[in-house]
């Protein structure tokens, strides 16, 4: 794992104080890096299921996901994203294929105070700064 990624990381989670947790996911699946307070391990598999499914139109795909034991409403599910929210106010998952589409990702907990949306942004944008790394 490069120094640049670990470098995009710390610069993630300093520039966005909604994001609790981050880790990331190589292309061919494998997890390449999470911060020392979330892990992620266990719950892979069903992560790179949502990362590689393809929708048709109007089909809804996997509905929900657990990660670290907690349940997330997956309520949006695009090529961009991947936003799940746990109904309980245990927080949010977002997930953002790296490239847009492909099966890399950047997953980011944020904060259950925050709502998912107040993150998404700087995560897409840090999402597209791991593309050249990955």
């Amino acid at each position: 794992m490069s120094a640049e990624i670990e470098a995009i990381i710390d610069d993630l989670l300093n520039e966005e104080q909604n994001i609790f947790g981050v880790a990331i996911i190589s292309k061919d699946g494998n997890l390449l890096t999470q911060t020392e307070n979330w892990n992620i391990a266990t719950d892979l598999d069903l992560i790179n299921e949502l990362l590689n499914q393809k929708l048709e139109l109007g089909a809804k795909g996997i509905s929900s996901l657990t990660v670290q034991g907690i349940k997330y409403m997956i309520v949006e599910n695009t090529e961009e994203r991947k936003i799940g929210t746990n109904i309980t106010g245990k927080g949010h998952i977002i997930i953002c294929p790296v490239p847009m589409g492909g099966t890399g990702a950047l997953v980011c907990y944020i904060n259950p105070q925050a709502g998912p949306r107040d993150a998404l942004f700087t995560t897409q944008e840090f999402a597209l700064k791991l593309n050249d790394l990955m």
